[in-house]
């Protein structure tokens, strides 16, 4: 029998932790199963156990658990020292839903995404730009929020006719698409027109560079293309020209699935050799493998025995109500990869319907994917060093993946000679500031072996649960670096959520991303010279959406409003001397302030005298605005021309000045902080 049940993987910065979970019949092992003192026998069938399944993995930590019982805890480590691949994109299709519901599928998804690509572009027939009843700009300002970019795909929904005639109609066509990125404040483009043949292949090609020609360069201009797996130059396969899409392109999505279909025999929708081989194609053609993303599937096709034609599609996320309802055998097909269900409809067993159509009492093969079949697609990622991940569709998954998803993107290693298979770990001194958690530790126990409560050391650490991760940097005493942000003429949290600061680096800065348990990871480097958009602060860290922080230093600077010189006035040195003088209708940047002087950078300053007026930034209004006077009456109507100084906000009213004010939501007006 499996000694062990199931597993759960967790990646931090440092290391692999993998927790074992000893099979329910097994948790008497010592006695029944003749383990009783001999752990390295343990120890031996849980490296067999993960070597099986993450050949991949070649160092982590292991933790054995018994029910809630940690029954014992080692480190793995091959003879090899692991240098990893790491995978740092995921993007995924939206196409089933709303704006609501999009984003309650985006936040499911836990901090798993870089890019969403919803379907906001459709043909008209004469091949110009058709936007959908989907393209909404609070969407796009959701996600941006978030850390997420947006890039609608342009679809002409298989039909061969409309995308011939888009791609003759090609110079208006990405004028138009061009203007709308900018009009929506989206983040560029996916080409997705499918069905069209080799002998569209040239102006396929040329679409794609007029458009890399008019989008701005910091925006992105993709394309999804069909799997290739046996090299075919013809039909709609013939279509593409990898090598000289790759070349206008940020990347090429490769949409790896659909190997079965709906009216082919029954099989797997995205088997591991086809996968691969479309992978292998797709290099051969000269494509980097930096811009490749694999497309995986998020859906299954069904076939009902004794029936000629099959294949319908099925979301993952619906195969445990077929479990739930039916009788239902699954197995696993070691050969392509890929879990297959055969389960049983009788007349008298509860009614699905699965896109419209209703199951009929019968025998059905259901081919799909799991968290197991999903696992060794994205190991192709790390075997050729693709950029990442595509997905179709979000909403279709099984929520279950993303628990382990970044695991998978950044745990798989390749090997080098080792100078060093056994590292040492030397035991904190007992007067440590701080302690590097190891396997097998507990806060309880943490805080037992220093000296200090459980309290304290969450407190000290900022943590909201007891749950702590390998590799994860622990305060013992009280972090004066942790000592709040505080930002002038702002309370935070803020209770207008609008941009509070724009935060300039001086030089190259980790991006952190804060996980559940109130910790933090280093997700990525921002470069020198960059500016943030800050929304709030969090202990001695700037919040800049979308779960993500920024520490602060003496090597950043906060941008939080301007100071409008009215007339005349001095501006100082940082030894109080005089600079020289500002004249009336200068707008000088402001970094901080009190009540004797606005701090402008580098130490200068001015005083706060009535020759200057601080403000925070601008209202851009969308449509005709009431702007009421301190009494609630309206004043006079803003017209959508106007630019309107901003001096404070407070929920949704922006005050203009004298008490006057204006009340909006985002999507009447944008406010631009200066």
């Amino acid at each position: 029998m499996e000694l062990f049940e199931r597993h759960k993987i967790l990646a931090t910065e440092n290391e692999v932790v993998i927790t074992l979970y000893l099979d329910s019949f097994s948790t008497e092992f010592s006695s029944e199963l003749g383990f009783k003192g001999k752990i390295d026998d343990l120890h031996a069938i849980a490296k067999e156990y993960i070597q099986k399944r993450f050949p991949e993995i070649k160092h982590a930590t292991v933790k054995v658990v018994a029910g809630v019982v940690l029954v014992s805890a080692f480190s793995l480590h091959t003879t090899q020292k692991a240098s990893a691949h790491v995978a740092d994109f995921n993007m995924t299709y939206l196409y089933f839903g709303n704006t609501k519901s999009y984003i309650s599928q985006v936040d499911r998804t836990g901090g798993n995404l870089n890019l969403v690509s919803p379907s906001y572009f459709d043909l008209n027939s004469d091949g110009s730009l058709k936007l959908t009843s989907q393209v909404d700009k609070t969407f796009v300002n959701e996600m941006h929020n978030r850390g997420i970019k947006v890039v609608p795909f342009l679809s002409n929904h298989w039909d061969r006719t409309l995308g011939r005639t888009a791609l003759a109609n090609r110079e208006q066509l990405s004028q138009q698409i061009a203007d709308a990125i900018v009009t929506y404040n989206l983040d560029g483009v996916q080409v997705d027109i499918e069905n069209v043949t080799d002998v569209d292949r040239d102006n396929y090609t040329d679409l794609v560079r007029l458009l890399r020609e008019k989008i701005p360069a910091d925006k992105e201009v993709s394309v999804a293309v069909a799997a290739n797996p046996y090299g075919w130059n013809k039909g709609w396969h013939g279509s593409y020209d990898y090598k000289q899409l790759a070349q206008y392109s940020s990347y090429i999505m490769v949409m790896a699935y659909d190997e079965s279909f709906q009216g082919s025999p029954e099989g797997p929708v995205a088997s591991l050799s086809f996968v691969e081989n479309s992978i292998k194609y797709a290099l051969g053609e000269e494509v980097p493998p930096e811009k490749i993303v694999l497309g995986i599937p998020f859906y299954g096709r069904y076939w009902k025995q004794g029936e000629s034609y099959g294949g319908y599609g099925l979301s993952n996320s619906r195969v445990s109500e077929i479990v739930s309802k039916y009788k239902a055998t699954t197995t696993y097909d070691t050969k392509s990869q890929s879990p297959m269900m055969t389960f049983e409809v009788k007349s008298t067993d509860p009614v699905m319907t699965i896109a419209g159509r209703t199951l009929t009492a019968g025998t059905y093969h259901l081919w799909y994917e799991n968290e197991r079949s999903i696992q060794a697609k994205v190991n192709l990622v790390h075997k050729y060093g693709l950029k990442g991940t595509g997905s179709w569709s979000l909403g279709q998954e099984d929520p279950s993946i993303w628990e382990n998803y970044r695991a998978w993107l950044t745990t798989h290693t390749t090997t080098v000679d080792n100078t060093d298979s056994n590292p040492t770990v030397e035991e904190p001194a007992a007067d440590s500031t701080t302690y590097v958690v190891r396997g097998g530790d507990t806060l309880s126990g943490i805080a037992k072996k220093f000296g200090i409560t459980v309290t304290q050391l969450k407190e000290y650490n900022s943590l909201t649960t007891d749950v702590i991760h390998i590799g994860q940097l622990l305060y013992l005493v009280p972090n004066e670096e942790n000592t709040p942000i505080i930002i002038p003429n702002t309370t935070l949290p803020t209770n207008h959520g609008q941009i509070i600061g724009r935060l300039y680096l001086k030089e190259d800065t980790q991006l952190l991303k804060k996980q559940p348990n109130g910790s933090y990871f280093n997700y990525k480097l921002l470069k020198r010279g960059e500016v943030i958009n800050v929304f709030g602060a969090q202990g001695n860290k700037y919040d800049v959406g979308g779960g993500y922080y920024i520490e602060k230093t003496d090597r950043m600077s906060l941008h939080i409003g301007r100071l409008l010189i009215k007339n005349r006035e001095v501006l100082y040195k940082p030894d109080g001397t005089f600079f020289r003088y500002l004249e009336k209708g200068e707008a000088i940047k402001v970094f901080s302030y009190d009540e004797n002087k606005y701090n402008v950078g580098g130490g200068y300053y001015i005083k706060p005298t009535n020759n200057v007026l601080y403000y925070e930034g601008f209202l851009k209004p969308k449509s005709y605005l009431p702007l009421y006077k301190p009494n609630g009456a309206v004043h006079r109507h803003i017209r959508p021309d106007e630019y309107i100084r901003v001096y404070s906000i407070d929920g949704d009213r922006f005050y203009v000045g004298g008490g006057y004010y204006i009340k909006i939501d985002r999507s009447l007006a944008s406010f631009v902080r200066h």
